[in-house]
């Protein structure tokens, strides 16, 4: 499938609903956009790694155990691999 994320398309090869990725994306794209907006002479790069701490500000703002963040802290090392790979 292929997704666009602050005006570039990326081809995504997943095992993941293809809905869950399109949402995903979206949400992504928006957190940039939003980034983007604020600090506008910032390169696309920092606005990526921007957006991507925003993103893990909330998710460990999820609930849960005090002091357990293991699920999260996977899931942000593999969210991380995947931003790499793509810039």
């Amino acid at each position: 499938m292929t997704v666009t994320i602050f005006g570039r398309e990326y081809s995504i090869k997943s095992e993941v609903d293809p809905d869950y990725i399109k949402k995903a994306a979206s949400y992504l794209d928006s957190k940039m956009q939003e980034i983007a907006d604020s600090y506008p002479n910032i390169s696309e790069n920092r606005v990526a790694v921007l957006a991507a701490l925003n993103i893990t500000y909330e998710l460990f703002q999820l609930p849960g155990e005090p002091g357990d963040q293991t699920g999260a802290e996977e899931i942000i090392i593999r969210l991380t691999q995947k931003l790499s790979d793509v810039l």
